[in-house]
């Protein structure tokens, strides 16, 4: 992070995952289950409302919670594809809540390589309540695990690069770190 940053952007850290990078496990103890609309806005905004991310905080305050959430949802269509039970919550045994992951896959056709396509997650969040505990390691690992099972020749992420937790959370898992680059704000 060389350069100065540009006002209204924010620094981002991309991460990839590729075939020959480490496989993850199961994530154990956890249960996943879809998620209906309205329950998935509700954890994206509980999320977003105490995100570290720029642009997440951005929207908050430009929208509120639910409306900052309900933005980023009608987003996606345009540009991802994803099969209805890979939008999921993370439950303990107990019934708990504690996160959910959103991946899925680039429909333009340059993302795509050899046929196969390329996944990214369009949202990970660790309700703030269970934060710390290990959850952000184990959403990825499904996420990543959906993403072999489709095939997909790359996994293309990327986090603020303020955000320490999913830092570490990425490079525990074996994504490979790529140097950081200025996002907008909004």
């Amino acid at each position: 992070m060389s350069e100065p940053l540009r006002p209204g952007h924010y620094w981002k850290t991309p991460f990839l995952w590729e075939p020959g990078c480490p496989e993850p496990q199961p994530p154990a103890g956890l249960m996943f289950e879809p998620l209906a609309h309205d329950r998935l806005v509700a954890l994206v905004a509980r999320v977003m409302g105490q995100s570290q991310d720029p642009s997440d905080q951005h929207a908050v305050a430009a929208h509120g919670e639910r409306g900052a959430a309900e933005d980023l949802l009608s987003f996606a269509p345009e540009y991802f594809t994803w099969e209805p039970d890979w939008w999921s919550a993370a439950k303990t045994p107990q019934g708990d809540a504690v996160g959910f992951v959103l991946p899925v896959l680039f429909k333009a056709e340059e993302r795509s390589r050899d046929g196969r396509p390329q996944g990214t997650i369009f949202y990970i969040g660790v309700m703030p309540e269970h934060r710390g505990k290990g959850f952000a390691k184990a959403l990825l690992a499904r996420a990543t695990r959906i993403f072999i099972a489709a095939n997909c020749w790359r996994i293309f992420c990327d986090t603020s690069s303020d955000n320490q937790p999913m830092l570490r959370t990425f490079r525990s898992a074996g994504y490979m770190e790529r140097k950081p680059w200025q996002r907008p704000v909004a």
